[in-house]
């Protein structure tokens, strides 16, 4: 007769307990993962852990889509099967989740509905709308959104790159210009010298905030939809047609943004004085040199300017006033009183500043305004600002100073069109930075992952070895 071994009550116990905890982890796993699989709950707790948050909202844009009050539909002119795992189509969801479903996404293939865009978007068929377009709608307004849009590259040597993703830029942009009534239309003004590139930063944060940018040669009138024209470091003067045309539109209320930056040349510009003139403001040709070290950056003409109270600074929070303005000219506010003119100082230097005329050579002493605003109260209201120096709205500029370049220009934007809100929402940038670890922290590394963790893992599979031979 064979002899059973006597099964240890005990050790049956503990086995079955460990199987029924083994069946309710299974379990939970289980109807864990089929519980994230819902698209509902998978798109609302997913985990962004890309560095610069590539795949989630900012928070102006969340505050943005909080006060939505119409519905809009993203419009994709393709088939979804093109977009599947797409950058695009995953922030398109977040624009969905945080906006509480007002703002939704459609495809729709032209190819089957070839009448599709002229019934529902483009009766006239004029906004060059075709198969693979993005189209941003809300009611009667649309807006064509480009991919190449959405990508930033650096153009600085013959090899082009990307260097910085802005989809969020490109959508939230979209969505407030197709949800507002009006979109007023900024000018830069050509024809002059003016600087053209590396305004990428500028140009896109101010069309996101619901105006269009176009260019403008004054040779001609000003045209009516105008609201704002936008001088950024002109080199030459005003021709005297194009004071004309200028004076003519500000007299009807238009208003203008000065940069104005440090000539190469002791040569006046009286025409753009005249300008200034009139709003009891001057622009004088010399250089600012800072000498207190709390308020310039490594050299005496990288200064940081101290802004002042006004109807601009008033808008923006402290964190955004400081910028680094090189190579400065200073401006001045002519002490005529005129009832019907308001003058207000934007920001200055220190009392230790000094400046060099390139006229005369002559050095004075500060404290000198950087920038000053006035508002001319006739028979219709016309605002300008002028600041000596463009280079604070640089695209390179600005990355040292979290685009409060931008900030400065939006919020002034926003005084001469009495409007109180802003979205800021910087490019995303690319690049990876190597993580640089010292020689004391490699060997440190080299012990724990070589090891240290695989001793651990050992030392511990081998205590569970052995408390369950005890069992």
């Amino acid at each position: 007769m064979i002899k059973m071994k006597k099964i240890n009550s005990r050790s049956l116990k503990y086995g079955s307990y460990a199987f029924a905890s083994f069946a309710v982890v299974i379990a939970i796993i289980i109807i864990f993962n089929a519980i994230l699989g819902l698209d509902a709950i998978r798109d609302r707790i997913r985990f962004d852990i890309t560095k610069n948050q590539l795949f989630s909202l900012s928070e102006p844009s969340i505050t943005m889509l909080n006060g939505l009050d119409k519905e809009v539909e993203v419009i994709i002119l393709t088939e979804e099967k093109y977009y599947q795992g797409s950058e695009i189509l995953e922030v398109l969801k977040q624009y969905e989740i945080k906006s509480n479903g007002k703002v939704t996404t459609r495809f729709v293939d032209v190819e089957k509905d070839p009448t599709f865009v002229e019934r529902e978007i483009d009766p006239n068929q004029v906004k060059g709308i075709s198969e693979g377009s993005i189209v941003v709608k809300s009611g009667k307004n649309s807006k064509v959104v480009s991919q190449n849009d959405m990508i930033e590259y650096d153009y600085s040597t013959y090899t082009t790159y990307p260097v910085g993703i802005k989809i969020e830029q490109v959508f939230s942009s979209a969505i407030k210009s197709v949800t507002s009534d009006y979109t007023p239309v900024i000018y830069f003004a050509t024809g002059h010298g003016e600087v053209t590139t590396n305004l990428f930063e500028l140009k896109s944060t101010i069309t996101a905030n619901n105006y269009e940018i176009e260019e403008l040669s004054l040779s001609n009138p000003v045209p009516e939809d105008a609201a704002t024209i936008f001088f950024v470091s002109p080199k030459t003067d005003l021709l005297a047609k194009e004071l004309e045309n200028l004076l003519a539109f500000m007299e009807k209320g238009g208003d203008a943004i000065f940069l104005m930056d440090v000539q190469n040349t002791a040569e006046e510009m009286p025409n753009f004085d005249t300008v200034f003139e009139r709003y009891s403001l001057a622009l004088n040709n010399d250089l600012v040199l800072e000498g207190d070290q709390n308020w310039y950056l490594n050299e005496f003409t990288v200064i940081i300017p101290q802004p002042n109270e006004n109807d601009v600074t008033m808008n923006l929070d402290p964190g955004s006033l400081f910028v680094y303005m090189p190579n400065c000219r200073s401006v001045s506010i002519k002490q005529v009183a005129k009832d019907w003119i308001e003058t207000q100082p934007l920001f200055m230097t220190s009392d230790k500043a000094q400046s060099t005329s390139l006229v005369t050579g002559e050095i004075a002493l500060g404290p000198f305004l950087l920038g000053a605003l006035s508002e001319y109260q006739g028979t219709s209201s016309s605002k300008i600002a002028l600041i000596g120096n463009a280079n604070f709205i640089s695209d390179g500029w600005m990355q040292n100073t979290n685009y409060n370049g931008a900030r400065y220009i939006l919020t002034t934007l926003n005084w001469m069109q009495d409007k109180a809100d802003t979205i800021i929402v910087p490019s995303k940038s690319l690049m990876s930075e190597p993580i640089n670890l010292s020689e004391s922290t490699k060997f440190i590394a080299f012990i724990a992952l070589s090891f240290l963790l695989p001793m651990a893992i050992i030392g511990f599979g081998v205590f569970v070895w052995i408390r369950r031979k005890h069992l």
